[in-house]
């Protein structure tokens, strides 16, 4: 009897360790297999969120995702593949933006398909948008209108005073002069006879005078 009941017992408790043990053994494969959707939002100089989504795959198995989209606005995403962790590609980013007076809780969900046929859906946590994004860029005041310069008005001559010139003196008319010029010559010849003639005379006189008193 007492065989029979510690036989019974040890049974039990083969069964129950197997049953642990083939239970640990399948399911930690399967807790392995994540595609660790997540978000981030980030506030951006020019008063817009940008939310930036990262899926990675955290098994040694390739992995396709799909159905990519943002819940509670409606946007999708192309398909992703995604090579086995721990190699390049293992992840992969995209943003979205929304305008800074956005005040809404988004969640990205996929459906993730992995090479040894294990599929599920993940979720990622919220991200929060809180509508108090603002523009923080410096924006410059405008500088003071500037009056069109002004060409200079071209500076006007001196007048320089011209001295007339002196007035010609036009020569006083001279008497016309009037007769030959011939008659010059024939003044002299008759002066010079005139002349002669009365030394011709004295001579003679003075020639009686001086034979009258030898006598």
């Amino acid at each position: 009897m007492k065989n029979s009941l510690f036989r019974k017992a040890a049974v039990g408790t083969f069964a129950a360790a197997a049953a642990v043990g083939l239970s640990t053994l399948f399911a930690t494969p399967a807790s392995a297999h994540s595609a660790g959707p997540a978000g981030k939002a980030d506030c951006g100089v020019n008063g817009t969120y940008t939310v930036t989504w990262t899926v990675s795959n955290d098994y040694n198995k390739t992995v396709d995702l799909t159905n990519i989209k943002i819940n509670e606005t409606g946007e999708t995403h192309a398909a992703i593949s995604l090579a086995e962790k721990g190699k390049s590609g293992s992840s992969s980013s995209f943003t979205t933006t929304y305008a800074g007076t956005t005040s809404k809780s988004l969640t990205l969900s996929v459906d993730a398909r992995w090479s040894d046929g294990y599929t599920k859906s993940f979720t990622s946590r919220p991200v929060q948008l809180k509508g108090d994004c603002k523009t923080t860029e410096h924006t410059p005041s405008p500088s003071p209108s500037k009056s069109p310069s002004k060409s200079p008005s071209p500076t006007p001559e001196t007048s320089k005073s011209v001295t007339p010139p002196p007035p010609s003196v036009s020569p006083s008319p001279s008497l016309p002069v009037t007769g030959s010029s011939s008659t010059l010559p024939m003044v002299g010849t008759g002066a010079a006879l005139i002349a002669g003639g009365a030394g011709l005379v004295f001579a003679i006189r003075r020639r009686r005078n001086v034979t009258f008193t030898a006598e």
